[in-house]
């Protein structure tokens, strides 16, 4: 299994940070993350017709990993790993380009008038809003939090790097889940935002859902391609 490296000092850092003050995106992301519409089953990702859409290896990087203890940096890593596999896979492309709205339109809610396409190279050219500077990277900058009656995953907002996950979702969650929900967020790093979480076709969930769902078939030994 790919190893993914971290400094000392966050390994050593077991503590849970403090619960982060309540912002305006934070409401956005609750529970409903953990259930799919059925739009996005395995089913769907069918070749309609084939894309000439250039993209590079997309590789994904734990940057800061604040609060987390050696158990719980070991279900990151495997989500890290799961979700390198899936966004660089065949499947993952033909199933973002032809990805169908609950409208039955072939686009994503929330798309700022981006076609599938053009959301796909988007998210594969991985330069996030605030790091231009890094294509082709997946850059996680993450803090534990727990917030014991909290309905949010996770949560953050365009300005910082930083994605805050929940402890009360997280001590629970497979590394697929785990790799959804790291999907979801980092789709919101790179511009794409969603109404509410009732907006289960925009690019932060549509994407998430695809990832979860790809990546505990990979878990099952389910070859990916």
């Amino acid at each position: 299994m790919k190893k993914w490296i971290f400094s000392l000092s966050l390994l050593l850092c077991a503590s849970f940070i403090n619960s982060p003050k309540i912002n305006h995106n934070e409401h956005e992301h609750a529970s409903a993350l953990t259930v799919a519409p059925k739009m996005l089953k395995a089913s769907d990702a069918r070749f309609i017709q084939p894309y000439s859409v250039n993209a590079g290896y997309l590789a994904v990087k734990g940057m800061e990993v604040k609060g987390f203890d050696a158990q719980s940096l070991e279900k990151v890593e495997q989500a890290f790993s799961v979700l390198e596999k899936v966004v660089n896979s065949e499947e993952f492309k033909s199933r973002v380009l032809n990805f169908v709205n609950t409208q039955g339109k072939t686009e994503f809610a929330s798309n700022k008038g981006l076609t599938n396409t053009q959301i796909y190279a988007t998210f594969m050219d991985g330069r996030e809003t605030l790091q231009q500077n890094t294509p082709g990277e997946m850059n996680y900058y993450l803090s534990l939090y727990n917030k014991r009656y909290s309905k949010v995953i996770g949560w953050t907002n365009g300005d910082i790097n930083t994605i805050n996950i929940n402890w009360k979702f997280f001590k629970s969650f497979k590394p697929s889940d785990v790799a959804g929900n790291f999907a979801h967020e980092w789709t919101h790093k790179i511009g794409f935002d969603h109404k509410s979480a009732a907006e289960h076709d925009s690019a932060p969930y549509a994407i998430g859902y695809i990832v979860r769902e790809m990546a505990e078939r990979a878990a099952k030994g389910e070859e990916l391609h």
